[in-house]
């Protein structure tokens, strides 16, 4: 009878199921499942309990059918069984039986006829992305936006207010992965009060919700008591700054003289930058930006995305807003720097939790995070650019 591994005997047993608990996080490598609350805990704890508890009776009714078994073949004696006679003396002629095998014919199997082209997986573009389905996509969103910036404003404030909500629970699943429990409904409440805010007071009113937004996440962690508390309120106030607050500089931007303009110069570049970026990374790009952060994006990405943002910023603050062309060249350089920076954002959190997408919520981008990551950036630099810092370098 072998013994137990004394090393498999430390490894807890494998829970995949928990009463009351039907859908628990897990662990992604091994399948175990991670608790997020105390009381979760406490029932993995238990139902472990129970699996060793009924492992170890099974083994103790194995060890007794055994010791009983041999206790029974000590009883028999040798006499009982003639080891020692000659097998074809015990076989009756009589009762013999003659078994003959019959040459069968088969037929021959033909091999399986070769799947059609057209099941074949569709080829993966070079910078990982469906471009049919993520140029449907972007045209769809950038239409609904501009159809906020130019005609109906409230139509971008509700936009805003729809998206960073999904951006904020796809943050929290992606947290979920490394037990991080991001609190959701401050991030919720930020996200619809900190556009509302900015809608009816501004930058000043946007800076009070935030506040109060902060204060919100620290006491419903601090109540919610999450294995990792202080990661948690992290991940939650991150998740705040980066949507409902970056992007509601955009409504205030909006209420500007000639903000619609500013604003949709903002998210042209924008735009711009991303599409010449990838255009140009995906055809053209050879040498590695940050491959350990980001591995797609090449320094020819990067002058691509430079060159498209100054194009479009160059044209639009020209003709639109009567400023010199190398005001132009700033704001677009400054705009595509911060798209950039929130590219490499979003890349660093998608590294470090060891996911590709934030989500799948937007076909060919991938979740709303992966789609509003640069924009969170550029807007709230656009509005700087535009209402503070331009007006004291123009006079």
């Amino acid at each position: 009878m072998s013994t137990p591994d004394p090393k498999s005997e430390k490894q807890p047993p494998l829970i995949t199921q928990l009463e009351g608990f039907p859908d628990p996080v897990r662990d992604p490598d091994t399948g175990m499942i991670v608790p997020q609350t105390r009381r979760e805990r406490r029932a993995l704890e238990a139902a472990q309990a129970s699996f060793l508890a009924k492992k170890a009776a099974r083994q103790e009714a194995a060890l007794d059918e055994a010791e009983a078994i041999e206790v029974m073949g000590d009883d028999f004696g040798s006499d009982d069984l003639d080891f020692g006679s000659d097998p074809s003396t015990d076989v009756d002629p009589e009762e013999s039986t003659v078994l003959t095998v019959k040459q069968v014919e088969t037929e021959e199997i033909p091999p399986p006829a070769p799947l059609p082209a057209h099941t074949a997986a569709p080829k993966e573009s070079r910078a990982g992305r469906d471009l049919p389905a993520a140029i449907g996509v972007g045209l769809v969103l950038l239409g609904i936006a501009a159809v906020g910036i130019v005609w109906v404003p409230i139509v971008l404030a509700i936009f805003i207010a729809v998206l960073v909500p999904l951006g904020i629970w796809e943050l929290a699943q992606v947290a979920k992965t490394r037990n991080i429990h991001l609190a959701l409904t401050p991030g919720w409440v930020a996200g619809l009060g900190i556009p509302v805010a900015a809608w009816f007071g501004g930058v000043d009113a946007m800076v009070f919700a935030l506040f109060g937004s902060m204060l919100l996440t620290v006491f419903w962690t601090a109540v919610g008591e999450p294995d990792r508390p202080a990661a948690s309120m992290a991940t939650t106030l991150l998740a705040i700054l980066w949507l409902p607050f970056f992007l509601s500089f955009g409504i205030t931007l909006l209420q500007e003289t000639d903000g619609s303009v500013m604003l949709l110069t903002t998210v042209l570049a924008t735009v711009a930058s991303d599409t010449f970026g990838y255009l140009i990374g995906a055809t053209l790009g050879k040498h590695r930006m940050a491959p350990k952060v980001s591995p797609k994006k090449s320094w020819e990405g990067f002058f691509g995305s430079l060159a498209g943002a100054i194009v479009i910023s160059v044209l639009l603050t020209h003709f639109l807003l009567e400023y010199d062309w190398w005001v132009g060249i700033i704001i677009g350089t400054v705009i595509m720097l911060a798209a950039t920076a929130g590219d490499f954002a979003a890349s660093m959190v998608k590294r470090d939790f060891g996911v590709k997408d934030m989500g799948t919520t937007l076909p060919g981008h991938g979740g709303v995070m992966d789609r509003l990551d640069s924009v969170a950036f550029a807007i709230p630099v656009g509005y700087t650019l535009f209402v503070v810092a331009l007006p004291l370098i123009l006079g």
